[in-house]
């Protein structure tokens, strides 16, 4: 697995939001996985990045999520 460089994840994060804002669209999921931990992205770490979302009451920063998303990373690979 490779090692996400925390700048480049949250500039491709930070483009992923402001394009699908620009074209009023909500963003996928598995789209903002994918923007945080490129091709280490799967439909796993998809699935628990959505409960997890699913799972706020209140609002979440960009910065929230990248490090959740990152953390959620760092977790399944200390298990495996």
């Amino acid at each position: 697995m490779s090692e996400v460089d925390r700048f480049e994840a949250m500039a491709r994060l930070e483009g992923l939001f402001a394009e699908s804002k620009a074209n009023n669209e909500s963003t996928a999921i598995s789209k903002i996985v994918e923007a945080v931990l490129g091709e280490d992205a799967d439909e796993e770490i998809s699935g628990m990045v959505l409960m997890a979302m699913e799972s706020r009451s209140s609002s979440i920063t960009n910065e929230e999520i990248l490090d959740g998303i990152l953390k959620l990373q760092e977790w399944r690979l200390d298990q495996s």
